[in-house]
């Protein structure tokens, strides 16, 4: 299998590479390697790599960011898509493509489904479901839906929150937000097994069990054996420009009638994350605890 990754040097293109299969051919690109939203550039990255199948993660994540500039992360979150969809129409790949929950206003009293009705309440989401959009024009494609991502290779919440309570007495953490947290290891394992089938259409994928970011930090700051005093408060006391969706876990239904087991519960995946990279005190980062 030759597997093209973009966004390889991102969060969970770093993780995919890092835990490839063997004996497949897994190329990973990033904006050095060619501007996927030049549809020419897009094209010619394909065309040099021929790969059977494109896992496509290169976005822009930065929630607040693409609410301050809706016009870019247009660009980057769906021109970007649209132009490696039609690339992989070109060169006969499929495409798996990363999305995320905030497609929806989490305005349910239940995990969403995947085919619940996406409605994005900022324009992260308004761009991610515009690319969700882009790729089904091809046929062989899967966008795959997760959320609260984090893992040892970029800037995450829990990496954030751990560090801040390292160095501050008290901390505010937004509890009226719930999703499940979801391990950048686990999802490249998950991403890994889908790569090779037949599924297409849209499934949902992310670690068992659902908290808000109050118990995620409360959780990962105990795990790393630091004393913090961490205030609940809602998000409209938090300063951020952008709306969020207050409940919008994810159910893998589809990934479960698939034939899987889920992947493991958040809190076992957070305690090895903490245990495994966080155990000792990095250099100093002043960071945002808020995601």
């Amino acid at each position: 299998m030759r597997v093209l990754i973009t966004g390889a040097r991102g969060m969970l293109g770093t993780e995919l590479l890092l835990r490839r299969p063997p004996g497949w051919t897994v190329i990973g690109v990033d904006i050095e390697d060619g501007d996927l939203t030049d549809a020419a550039a897009a094209l010619r990255l394909m065309s040099a790599h021929e790969p059977q199948v494109v896992i496509h993660c290169a976005a822009w994540a930065d929630v607040d960011g693409c609410t301050r500039d809706p016009a870019r992360a247009m660009l980057l979150n769906a021109g970007a898509t649209a132009n490696v969809t039609a690339a992989c129409r070109r060169v006969g790949a499929r495409l798996i493509t990363l999305s995320t929950d905030y497609v929806f206003a989490g305005d349910l009293d239940r995990a969403y489904v995947e085919d619940d009705t996406p409605r994005p309440l900022n324009p992260y989401g308004e761009s991610k479901l515009a690319g969700e959009r882009a790729a089904a024009a091809l046929p062989d494609h899967l966008i795959v839906r997760t959320q609260w991502l984090y893992g040892p290779a970029g800037k995450n919440f829990v990496a954030t929150i751990v560090r801040a309570a390292r160095t501050h007495d008290k901390l505010r953490v937004v509890a009226d937000e719930w999703g499940s947290p979801t391990y950048t290891r686990d999802l490249a394992e998950g991403l890994w097994r889908l790569a090779p089938t037949a599924t297409t259409g849209i499934v949902h994928l992310t670690n068992s069990g659902v908290c808000s970011w109050h118990d995620l930090a409360v959780r990962a700051t105990r795990l790393a054996g630091i004393a913090v005093e961490i205030e609940p408060i809602s998000s409209s006391e938090w300063n951020s420009p952008t709306v969020r969706p207050h409940y919008s876990p994810l159910d893998n239904r589809r990934w479960r009638e698939l034939g899987w087991e889920p992947l493991r519960p958040w809190t076992e995946a957070v305690e090895e994350f903490v245990r495994e990279h966080l155990a000792e005190a990095p250099p100093p980062h002043e960071e945002s605890a808020q995601p």
